[in-house]
């Protein structure tokens, strides 16, 4: 017997139905950036690897994105971002917070961010 069913039959009420998300990656025609820290995530001094990551979050006014960045070491969060587009300028915008977190500046050298 499935009693919270059974209530929501009586009062009228139905389920809402879950869309399924679509992933923001997708292929496409550059190659992939090289592996720097060949999936070892583990550092063993303060500052030697930053990892970061952009994700979606679903608001009542529409879709925000959060960049953030940690240091791998102490697992402390140094930068974050958010913004309405999902774009190098946020991830940017998390790295420069994470360097005046850390008191330095980010070099931007090609495509690749390096403090």
């Amino acid at each position: 017997m499935n009693t919270v069913a059974h209530l929501m039959a009586e009062l009228g009420l139905a389920g809402r139905k879950v869309r399924r998300r679509r992933g923001l990656t997708r292929p496409g025609k550059r190659p992939a950036a090289p592996d720097f820290v060949r999936r070892d995530f583990t550092a063993d001094a303060p500052d030697q690897v930053w990892c970061g990551d952009m994700t979606e979050i679903i608001t009542g006014e529409g879709k925000l994105y959060l960049a953030t960045v940690i240091d791998l070491l102490s697992r402390r969060l140094l930068g974050h971002a958010m913004g309405t587009r999902h774009d190098a300028e946020l991830v940017v915008a998390s790295l420069n917070m994470a360097a005046a977190t850390r008191g330095g500046d980010v070099k931007v050298v090609g495509r690749l961010s390096i403090v």
